[in-house]
């Protein structure tokens, strides 16, 4: 807990102040986000849910090498995993489900907690054994003498410390809380060789839980795989100097901060579509039709989430059949990735070109 234990002595630079200054501008617009996507916020969850444990498998996972199609598969709850790959993307899913859970007790920063937080994402994955405390040696009074001690006791004086750092309300959260990711991972606390990746997730839960909300509209680690390599770097250089207590921590809060900046900045695109959608005077079906109407001649449904991410698969499965009566389309094979095709051809408007008659007075 090197970098709880100095996190007084630390200056902050300007640009990450200014940094932070700007995502607690959106930050203060939580409560107007909560009551505009309030009839539809266990939809967004449950679509978000897949998303984020999509892209966490992606980011930490991904040599694992399950197809994609499987993937898509593995989503469904009656499917069951094959091998300890697909065991441990189930794992994943059943945790995004319970962190976005509304109806589900918050989590809280214990050492409880985190064992059945790291025991649920690798059940059936790593061994008991694996999943058990690290030891470290400390010496005894004897110059000669050594004794074994669990990480455990390390991993519940670093809760304590970030408890009480936290209640003196002296930092601002998004620091605090990566002082207590940059510790976890440098202390290696299982002997799973998965420490970080337990890190990353505390931190996105904590952070979730008290005020970056976005993260319960907006994918976090869709945001994270696409910046791995800035992220690994900053996570390295967050490893040096970390037992003298100068552990540099700056890269990655740089990180954090630009991507929760722009999760929020996605959340008000999201917002503006939504309250369009809310006022129009058209049902959802037609909205849906009027869409199809845009897209290329052959489509798939993904086609139309991407446009509606917030209507509902039924809605658009209903929307499917109506138009498959009326003989405007036809399914081009069967099951969730299948095409649809147009049974009439979008009207273009042609440039008619006249001839220009000139009287040249001949």
């Amino acid at each position: 807990m090197k970098s709880l234990e100095t996190i007084a002595k630390k200056q902050i630079p300007n640009d990450v102040i200014m940094s932070s200054l700007k995502l607690y501008r959106e930050i203060g617009k939580n409560a107007q986000y909560a009551h505009l996507f309030s009839p539809d916020f266990e939809f967004m969850s449950k679509q978000l849910t897949t998303l984020e444990a999509y892209s966490f498998y992606k980011c930490f996972y991904a040599d694992l090498k399950i197809p994609e199609s499987r993937l898509k598969t593995l989503q469904l709850d009656s499917t069951r995993p094959k091998n300890k790959a697909e065991t441990l993307y189930k794992n994943i899913l059943e945790v995004f489900k319970i962190i976005h859970d509304s109806t589900h007790a918050s989590f809280e920063l214990n050492v409880a907690e985190i064992n059945n937080l790291v025991s649920m994402l690798y059940k059936d994955y790593y061994g008991k054994d694996q999943l058990s405390y690290q030891k470290t040696e400390r010496q005894k009074h004897s110059l000669l003498s050594n004794e074994s001690v669990s990480r455990r006791e390390q991993l519940e004086s670093m809760i304590n410390l970030y408890t009480s750092i936290k209640r003196t309300k002296d930092y601002e959260g998004t620091y605090l809380n990566l002082h207590f990711l940059v510790d976890y991972l440098n202390m290696d606390i299982y002997k799973i060789p998965d420490n970080d990746v337990v890190a990353i997730l505390i931190y996105y839960i904590l952070g979730m839980q008290d005020f970056i909300v976005v993260s319960r509209y907006v994918s976090f680690f869709s945001k994270l795989l696409l910046n791995m390599k800035e992220y690994l770097a900053a996570k390295d250089i967050s490893r040096m100097n970390w037992k003298e207590g100068f552990a540099d921590i700056m890269p990655l809060h740089r990180l954090f901060l630009r991507i929760h900046y722009e999760m929020y900045l996605d959340l008000e695109e999201i917002a503006r579509d939504y309250q369009y959608e809310s006022s129009l005077e058209i049902s959802k079906s037609d909205y849906i039709e009027n869409t199809i109407d845009k897209l290329n001649q052959i489509f798939s449904k993904e086609d139309i989430r991407l446009k509606h991410p917030l209507i509902s698969d039924s809605t658009i499965n209903r929307t499917l059949k109506r138009m498959q009566e009326e003989n405007k389309i036809r399914p081009l094979g069967k099951g969730r990735s299948a095409k649809w095709a147009k049974l009439y051809q979008k009207e273009s408007k042609k440039a008619i070109l006249k001839q220009m008659n000139l009287d040249l007075g001949e």
